[in-house]
């Protein structure tokens, strides 16, 4: 209930639980019976000055001419008008969903009529419903109609309303029987009230719920539905058991689309956006809901929650070019709107379109805006990185580090930028210094084997002894931190650093007949036999093929051993 009609409320429970009648009420003749069901007409909605209040009277009239008196009382729109008056609301404009609903429970209405009118070539077009008070999401289409006047029309309507009544004792029975566990005495009321009346939802909603309550095959729930639905395409329980049948039958396409629907129908809902989102991405094919976005966005225009959620659908499609226009209006009606989800989004988005410049600015626009925001900084790093900004990207990793904010994965991404920059000396210290801080993550040990494998490509290329000797550093201690995942392949590229480097130490020998060179070049063969083995699940026909080699270097390095070593 509104906090208007809550103040309105207040006074008359202090009134004695009933409100003080108007003048003109008083005066009027009829008193209710205690039996009659209370019906509230309230004012249609209409872009035409006048039309709905119109509309909602010439509904009202024909009500008390088309119902009898002891079965439905029609609420005096005298009595409408007062609290309306009191409560500071309008009375001559529609009300919203919500607010009619707490006008209805004011006036203790069981049910209200609302609807729709507009002018036409020839006439008017009305559209009305039925609505039960206790909920207004249990509605009961009544129809369109036109006709050259609103009292035409409202004479369609009050027939039609006559007929949808039929159907409310059963939909009573239905609601009663299932909250007292009598699920057969519930379908079967409901269906009388389907009988009673063939274009039913209020019964065929309990039916419904009575089935959810009973845990039935979601077929048969579908089933019930659909008809709820093709009755009424803007019915929000229709919908939602629409939704969640398809879900449970595995039809994702179908589950986004009237999830949609259902956002439509009430965009403000915040349950309803994380459920629709949340099944774009669980279902993972979000393109089905472009259209049905498109059209509630042009039904509802300048509605921030609906633009919002085609953002996300754009996003998801990858349609960057509207998504990115899209964010820039939803920031434009409501800055609010920029917050780190914004930004973040939106530069993940410009990184997926290539648009790496755009990514970084982004990011730092947010890191501007949230300075403490681990994400932002992040993205906004990885940004930098992408658009080839690399020492600006290092300096905001070591800013961020400075001032002890945590990054994502800080240290491993901070060692790839520094061999970015090409700051190959000061990748390995930085690797042992962050695992002796504490980094526990595989892509820190990867990262010290991939510098292990960089400095055995070198040495290979350049047959350098000293070059050697940096690559056997690196590998032993990439061999030592290595997971399990890891192991092999550092014992492999160890084993074979050890054979190129000692087949360098022994031709260096020969060039100097030098016995110390000699000496250490059977060494590494020695080390070469006993690493190879270990790292052989890796690279098992390049360990043999190493392994015959050796068992050839090594003898020679013994010839040698007795030339050179007298």
């Amino acid at each position: 209930m509104s906090r208007h009609f809550q103040a309105i409320a207040g006074i008359g429970l202090a009134l004695g639980g009933t409100l003080v009648p108007s003048v003109a009420s008083a005066q009027y003749n009829r008193v209710p019976d205690p039996n009659a069901k209370r019906v509230m007409v309230a004012v249609f909605r209409s872009g035409e000055k006048g039309l709905g209040v119109q509309a909602a009277d010439a509904v009202r009239s024909r009500m008390n001419s088309e119902f009898p008196f002891k079965q439905v009382y029609v609420l005096p729109k005298q009595d409408i008008t007062a609290t309306l008056e009191a409560s500071g609301f309008p009375v001559t404009e529609a009300l919203e969903p919500h607010d009619q609903k707490a006008l209805a429970t004011l006036l203790r209405a069981d049910e209200y009529v609302t609807g729709t009118v507009s002018k036409t070539a020839t006439g008017v077009k009305v559209e009305a419903s039925l609505v039960l008070a206790r909920d207004n999401s249990l509605v009961q289409p009544l129809g369109t109609y036109e006709a050259k006047s609103v009292g035409d029309a409202s004479s369609l309507i009050a027939k039609e309303l006559k007929e949808a009544r039929k159907q409310l004792e059963f939909e009573q029975k239905c609601t009663n029987a299932g909250r007292q566990g009598q699920y057969d005495a519930a379908i079967a009321a409901a269906k009388e009230g389907i009988t009673a009346y063939p274009k039913a939802t209020l019964t065929r909603i309990c039916w419904a719920n009575v089935l959810i309550t009973q845990k039935a095959p979601a077929a048969q729930q579908l089933e019930i539905a659909k008809e709820i639905t093709s009755i009424d395409p803007k019915s929000r329980p229709g919908l939602a058991i629409l939704a969640q049948s398809y879900r449970d039958t595995n039809q994702g396409d179908s589950a986004v689309v009237t999830l949609t629907r259902l956002l439509a129908t009430d965009p403000k809902n915040p349950r309803l956006q994380k459920d629709v989102v949340d099944a774009l991405v669980v279902l993972a094919n979000p393109k089905v809901a472009r259209p049905v976005i498109d059209e509630a966005v042009q039904a509802n225009p300048g509605d921030p929650e609906l633009l919002k959620l085609r953002w996300f659908i754009l996003l998801a499609t990858r349609e960057f070019k509207e998504a990115f226009a899209q964010g820039d209006e939803l920031v434009k009606l409501d800055t609010s709107f920029a917050d780190t989800t914004y930004f973040i989004r939106t530069a993940r988005a410009y990184t997926a379109d290539s648009q790496f410049q755009k990514a970084a600015e982004t990011a730092a626009k947010g890191v501007a805006k949230f300075p403490t925001n681990s994400a932002l900084i992040y993205e906004q790093i990885v940004g930098l990185r992408a658009a080839g900004q690399n020492q600006q990207a290092l300096e905001a990793l070591d800013k961020a580090i400075a001032a002890k904010q945590p990054v994502e994965d800080a240290s491993t991404l901070r060692i790839t930028l520094l061999k970015d920059l090409g700051k190959a000396d000061e990748v390995l210290p930085a690797i042992k210094a962050a695992i002796a801080a504490g980094d526990t993550t595989s892509n820190l040990r990867l990262l010290a084997l991939q510098s292990g494998n960089e400095a055995y490509r070198k040495a290979a290329g350049s047959k350098s002894l000293e070059d050697f000797a940096v690559a056997v550093d690196v590998l032993k201690y990439a061999e030592s931190v290595a997971p399990n995942t890891l192991k092999a392949q550092a014992q492999f590229l160890l084993g074979a650093t050890y054979v190129q480097f000692g087949q360098a130490k022994l031709s260096a020998a020969d060039a100097a007949k030098s016995c110390p060179l000699t000496k250490e070049a059977k060494d590494l063969f020695v080390e070469a036999q006993i690493m190879l083995p270990r790292g052989g699940s890796f690279a098992p026909e390049q360990m043999r093929t190493l392994m015959g080699a050796v068992m050839q270097l090594d003898p020679a390095a013994d010839a040698r051993l007795k030339v050179y070593c007298k």
